[in-house]
């Protein structure tokens, strides 16, 4: 089982295929699992495709300890430098395109271009554990809210009501893949403590913002909607396109749309 041992964590990783690096950096609080959906078979027929846990979450160390998105990003550093890689392309999911973002601002030599989906820089006003998170959290249990949580953010109205089958799939890995209950909220805490808006002007790879047209709803502050758009103002010549459509979770359930537009902007 391939670790990487840091100083303080042991990082589990895996390598798909062979041709240019392209990582892949996970939700919040998610490990690898997710990827192998979709993402490894498209792309590992042409790239080599790298993906990690990040610690507290599947098969890395999952001692309980104050993350932060440095910490992750610094990790992902770690794997891309283990392997040899420099010029990677970077694609994160959310939290992970916080990751991605940071690895480009404070690696630039590791990363060729970015990939940033349905992300943002920061949670202005929202430190701490969101109130409805917590609230949620204690009327539903931890699994509860993750699953319903997931639900509402995840996909339009119709295509829960027309694929439960599919989705029930896919939350099954989430599920299976997500960080023990203390270790999430420290991805939670870490989360919404960044903000790295000011820096966004010393991104200077070339940048592709991905957002679904239903990701306007189901966040305690910035939505993800607002959050791309964001992104795609303040980095510097960065595509955004809008997928027509789709909530939160595309990438794992329906990604045609999102494979075209980033296989269109890996030969741009």
């Amino acid at each position: 089982m391939p670790l990487l041992k840091r100083d303080d964590a042991e990082i589990y990783y895996e390598v798909h295929g062979d041709g240019p690096p392209l990582l892949f950096c996970a939700v919040t609080g998610l490990d690898h699992q997710a990827w192998k959906f979709h993402q490894v078979g498209e792309f590992s027929r042409d790239h080599k495709v790298i993906l990690f846990d990040y610690r507290g979450t599947g098969k890395s160390s999952k001692a309980v300890q104050k993350y932060s998105i440095k910490m992750f990003t610094d990790d992902a550093a770690a794997v891309l430098t283990h392997l040899n890689v420099e010029q990677a392309i970077v694609c994160g999911h959310s939290m992970g395109g916080v990751v991605a973002q940071l690895l480009a601002i404070d690696y630039p030599r590791l990363v060729k271009k970015l990939i940033l989906a349905s992300s943002g820089a920061a949670h202005p006003g929202a430190h701490g554990i969101p109130l409805a998170m917590c609230r949620d959290m204690v009327r539903k249990g931890f699994e509860g809210y993750i699953r319903d949580h997931t639900i509402e953010t995840g996909w339009t109205k119709e295509f829960v009501a027309n694929n439960p089958g599919l989705i029930e799939k896919f939350l099954q890995v989430r599920m299976s893949g997500i960080a023990p209950l203390e270790n999430y909220l420290h991805f939670v805490l870490a989360r919404q403590g960044h903000d790295h808006t000011d820096r966004l002007k010393n991104i200077n790879v070339a940048t592709l913002v991905l957002v679904g047209d239903d990701e306007n709803h189901g966040a305690s502050d910035n939505t993800h909607w607002a959050a791309a758009h964001q992104l795609a103002k303040a980095i510097p010549d960065a595509k955004l396109v809008v997928l027509a459509g789709e909530g939160h979770h595309y990438l794992a359930t329906n990604p045609a749309a999102a494979h075209k537009a980033i296989r269109e902007f890996i030969k741009s």
